[in-house]
């Protein structure tokens, strides 16, 4: 059967539909990525305790399940100290577990996650006088990696919930 040159336009119209179609469900699809990413990546949660009982109890935490803690950063001090304006009280707390690190870091493919180490938790004050805990969602992160990677990260985000159980 030969085709008419009728045919041919309604095979380009509907490829020009189905290609329309696709480039709109692309952007959709990253517009909703765009607004999801940040609630994905970094958990935040209401501390039931004050600001020093927050950083207190999230160290001991930490601590108790065989992580160190070889920095807590006082930002708050650091940018008044620079002569920058008062942000309020924030913390972060660095946070390091020798095994865990030791195993990525002792190969080749994965020394690049140094840069995501030591892990840490912010504590910080809103003006709403609410403390809040935030951290990276090291699961997923880990998800993003793959192989020893994600093994890795995910015994890290098992050892959050205990650290940050208290949390909401």
């Amino acid at each position: 059967m030969r085709k008419t040159i009728k045919d041919h336009r309604i095979d380009t119209k509907t490829v020009i539909t189905a290609l329309g179609g696709f480039v709109l469900g692309v952007i959709v699809v990253m517009f909703v990525m765009k607004m999801a990413a940040p609630g994905m990546m970094i958990h935040e949660a209401k501390s039931p305790y004050d600001f020093n009982t927050t950083v207190e109890a999230i160290i001991a935490n930490a601590e108790s399940e065989g992580w160190t803690v070889p920095k807590v950063y006082n930002f708050q001090k650091s940018i008044l100290d620079a002569g920058s304006g008062d942000v309020g009280r924030i913390k972060v707390i660095e946070m390091c577990h020798p095994e865990y690190a030791s195993g990525l870091l002792g190969a080749d493919d994965t020394k690049l996650v140094a840069v995501m180490m030591p892990c840490a938790v912010a504590v910080y004050e809103k003006s709403d006088g609410g403390i809040y805990v935030a951290s990276m969602n090291v699961g997923m992160m880990g998800k993003v990696f793959g192989g020893d990677v994600d093994q890795t990260m995910s015994k890290v985000a098992r050892d959050d919930q205990v650290i940050l159980g208290f949390a909401e």
